[in-house]
C-alpha cells in the first residue's frame, strides 16, 4: 500500500513539475510559446496577437498556481483518507483527459505542429497514468 502512496505521491511531483515548468515558460515567453504553435503565423492585426499573448500569459499563471498546489499536496495527499486520495486522483484524471482532448482537437483543427503532438501526449499520459492508479481499488481500502 504505502508503495502504491509513493507512485502516487510521485505522479504528483511529476504533474506538479510539468505544469510549474509550462506556467513559467507560458506566463513569461508567451510569445515564444505562441510561437510554438505557429499562432503568430496566422494573419492576424497586431492588436489581436497581443490579446493572445495576453492570454497565454494568463493561461500560464493558472498552470503555474495549479503546479505549485499539486506540488503542495504531495505530503498531504499521503496522510490523507483512501477516499480523499482517491478524490484527488480522479480529480486529476478528469483535468488531464479533458485538457488532453481539448488540445487534441486544436492540434488537429489549428495547431498542425509537432509541439501540438506533444502538449496532447503529456497530457493523454498523465491521464493514463492516473488510471493506472485509480485501477488499483486495493490500495483505497486501508487508510
Amino acid at each position: 500500500m504505502k508503495e502504491t502512496h509513493m507512485r502516487a505521491n510521485r505522479l504528483l511531483t511529476l504533474n506538479a513539475f510539468v505544469f510549474i515548468a509550462f506556467g513559467i515558460a507560458f506566463a513569461l515567453y508567451g510569445p515564444v510559446m505562441l510561437a510554438f504553435f505557429k499562432v503568430p503565423e496566422l494573419s492576424i492585426d497586431s492588436v489581436t496577437y497581443w490579446h493572445l499573448a495576453a492570454f497565454a500569459r494568463m493561461f500560464g499563471a493558472a498552470l503555474f498556481s495549479l503546479g505549485l498546489l499539486l506540488w503542495s499536496l504531495r505530503k498531504a495527499f499521503i496522510e490523507a483518507s483512501a477516499e480523499s486520495r482517491r478524490g484527488v486522483l480522479f480529480a486529476l484524471l478528469l483535468g488531464n483527459l479533458m485538457c488532453g482532448i481539448v488540445s487534441i482537437t486544436q492540434q488537429s483543427s489549428i495547431w498542425m505542429t509537432p509541439s501540438g503532438w506533444v502538449t496532447a501526449g503529456i497530457f493523454f499520459i498523465l491521464t493514463l497514468a492516473y488510471a493506472v492508479l485509480l485501477a488499483r481499488p486495493a490500495s483505497y481500502r486501508h487508510a
